[in-house]
């Protein structure tokens, strides 16, 4: 009897083995093939090329520390809000050819009090320097030689860098505090993802690359290397790897196929309309789209990690649980937490939107205008798109993981 359960259980231990190493090839293979399509998409790009308007002036932004208060008034609109008008002598901070000179320049500013808008003295300020053509020097003439042009100087804004690098270093710690290692790991995968977005997926979109295209291959090969360094190599890793590289594709499909059986263009904001202006001429329908899919993939990783290490919890607890045993169990635990996701996915988007709802509240129309607008409209796709992918991720991933976690769990001896 020893004899034959020792046979078995060699043999099932070689199965696991074997299953092990074909799910780690298969995350090296899906690793490998999303990292050489980054580089050859890097290496073969080309080069940046859109319009820019042409400026009537060269405006320079520099920051100032104010000297002194010269004058200032104050008051309160229509609205209630307090306005502020100071003429201020200041002087530049910043390197370059006004480096250390005083300046006199005028701030406006409008907000909720005096105190969160008006400037002291020692206050630190953003200042715009342009350069003009200079006023007629008289007798239909214009000023020659180095009286051809006039500067200008206009207080654009507060300088808030040291409150927000303390509050950036704040984060930081309270995450390594209570996260510890995984702290670290999450702070380097948040780092990561400023780069890859900043440095891979916004010049190649620029390039004139297909948007959807590069961000599907970009986010999935980034949400790959944040999962391992969150959770590290493992089966649980390689399981939410295919589960999320999966979700994020059929995300994108159903974006493409959404937007176009909703007419939809991408030019329902502002922004769009600005880089238009700004003689940048990409796909903006396919900005939209990216923009839908690399929303998504922030969201994805956590429901389909969360959702993978549930049921190799479940498998480890309950050792001779069948596929339909941590199918159900799991699936009851991610619709708990898919519920509260799916909500926070939609308070996000709703919480950029507050000043349109207002404008909406004030100017009401029929609903079903308000909705069909461009600009709602692109919000509600986005919404309901990734809504969708997540919902589709948690049964795809909780599938994934009860199958491939009975096969990885050494079997313990039964009654003999």
């Amino acid at each position: 009897m020893g004899a034959v359960y020792l046979r078995r259980h060699m043999k099932t231990r070689k199965d696991v083995s074997a299953t092990r190493y074909v799910l780690e090839a298969g995350a090296v293979l899906l690793l490998a093939s999303l990292l050489a399509l980054v580089i050859a998409l890097h290496v073969t790009r080309p080069p940046v090329q859109y319009g820019r308007e042409e400026m009537t002036g060269a405006t320079t932004t520099v920051s100032a520390r104010v000297e002194a208060v010269i004058a200032e008034t104050h008051g309160t609109d229509d609205g209630g809000q307090a306005t502020v008008s100071q003429d201020l002598a200041l002087r530049v901070l910043s390197d370059g050819p006004y480096r250390g000179e005083t300046i006199d320049a005028q701030y406006n500013g409008m907000g909720p009090s005096v105190e969160l808008v008006r400037f002291r003295e020692g206050s630190r300020a953003l200042v715009m320097i342009t350069e003009v053509p200079a006023l007629p020097a008289g007798n239909g003439e214009t000023a020659q030689g180095p009286e051809a042009t006039r500067v200008l100087y206009q207080v654009a804004d507060h300088i808030r860098l040291t409150p927000l690098a303390i509050i950036t270093a704040a984060f930081a710690l309270v995450t390594v505090a209570v996260g510890r290692w995984q702290g670290v790991r999450a702070l380097i995968g948040l780092a990561l993802s400023g780069v890859f977005v900043g440095g891979f997926i916004l010049p190649q979109i620029l390039a004139h690359r297909d948007p959807v295209l590069v961000t599907l291959i970009g986010a999935g090969l980034l949400v790959g290397a944040t999962l391992y360094l969150i959770q590290g190599w493992n089966v649980i890793g390689h399981t939410a790897l295919i589960g999320m590289l999966i979700s994020l594709a059929v995300t994108g499909l159903l974006a493409v196929v959404l937007t176009r059986m909703t007419f939809l263009t991408g030019f329902g904001s502002e922004e769009t309309l600005f880089l238009q202006a700004a003689g940048v001429r990409i796909d903006m329908r396919g900005l939209l789209l990216a923009g839908i899919i690399l929303g998504t993939a922030g969201v994805l990783d956590d429901v389909v990690l969360a959702q993978a290490v549930t049921v190799f919890e479940l498998a480890s607890a309950r050792p001779r649980a069948s596929f339909r045993d941590l199918m159900t169990s799991g699936m009851r635990i991610g619709v708990s937490h898919l519920s509260s996701m799916v909500n926070t996915l939609i308070l996000a988007y709703a919480s950029t939107a507050l000043p349109l709802f207002i404008l909406f509240y004030l100017f009401p129309e029929p609903w079903y205008l308000t909705v069909n607008r461009a600009l709602i409209a692109e919000e509600i796709l986005r919404t309901l798109v990734g809504s969708t992918g997540l919902m589709l991720a948690v049964p795809l991933t909780t599938a994934i993981a009860a199958w491939m976690a009975p096969q990885l769990n050494d079997p313990r001896p039964g009654p003999s």
